[in-house]
C-alpha cells in the first residue's frame, strides 16, 4: 500500500512537472519577437527613441536669408559691377580706341568754275572743307599730293580756292587730304571734290 501510494506521487510530481515545462516552453514561444523587429543592439529599454537616420538627416542646403558666408548663402556676388566702368554683362571689357580719330571730315561747300562772259564774269566758288578730330590739337590739310597745305586745329574749316584749268565741258578734280598730328598713330582721310569747266564767250 505505502509503495502503491509513492508511486502514485511520483507519476502525479512526473505530470506536474511535464505541464510546467511545457508552460514556460509556450510561453517563450509565445513571447519572442520576429527577427525583423528585434531590437539593434544598445536600444534595449529605450523606448522608440529616433533612429539613426533621422538623427543624421542632412541639413538644408541654403542658408537663412543674409548670411552669405555660408553654403548657399543668399548673397552672390556681382559680375560686371559699376565700380569697373567698361565692363559688359558677359565680364569682357571694353576699350576705347587708342590715339586720335577723325570723328568726321567733309565737304561743307561744293566747288564751282568761273563761268559768265568776258563782260559779265562770275567767278568760281571756292571748296570748304570741315572736320572734327579728337584725341589731339592739329591737324594738316594735303592738296593733290603728298606736302603740306597748311596747319590747322583740331575743330575748323578751310576755305580753298578751286583751280579750273581744263577745256570747256570737262570735269577737273582735286583732293584734299587731312591728317592727325600727334596723340599716337597718324590718322588721314581723303576727300575728291570736282567742278565743270564752263566755256567764257569773249563779247
Amino acid at each position: 500500500m505505502h509503495r502503491y501510494l509513492t508511486r502514485a506521487a511520483l507519476v502525479a510530481l512526473g505530470g506536474a512537472v511535464a505541464v510546467v515545462a511545457t508552460g514556460c516552453v509556450t510561453i517563450e514561444r509565445g513571447g519572442s519577437a520576429p527577427a525583423s523587429s528585434a531590437p539593434v543592439a544598445g536600444d534595449a529599454g529605450l523606448g522608440s527613441a529616433p533612429s539613426d537616420e533621422t538623427a543624421a538627416a542632412p541639413a538644408p542646403t541654403g542658408s537663412p536669408a543674409g548670411q552669405g558666408g555660408q553654403p548657399g548663402g543668399g548673397q552672390s556676388g556681382n559680375t560686371g559691377g559699376g565700380d569697373h566702368g567698361g565692363t559688359s554683362g558677359n565680364g569682357t571689357t571694353q576699350q576705347k580706341p587708342s590715339g586720335p580719330t577723325i570723328v568726321f571730315y567733309r565737304i561743307k561747300q561744293k566747288p564751282q568754275c568761273a563761268q559768265g562772259t568776258s563782260v559779265n564774269p562770275i567767278p568760281g566758288v571756292p571748296v570748304i572743307l570741315e572736320w572734327k578730330v579728337t584725341g589731339t590739337d592739329q591737324v594738316t590739310l594735303s592738296v593733290d599730293g603728298p606736302g603740306i597745305y597748311d596747319t590747322y586745329p583740331a575743330v575748323g574749316t578751310a576755305t580753298i580756292n578751286f583751280a579750273c584749268g581744263g577745256s570747256p565741258g570737262e570735269y577737273v578734280k582735286h583732293t584734299y587730304q587731312l591728317r592727325t598730328v600727334g596723340g599716337g598713330e597718324v590718322r588721314s582721310k581723303t576727300l575728291t571734290a570736282s567742278a565743270l569747266v564752263h566755256e567764257i564767250p569773249q563779247v
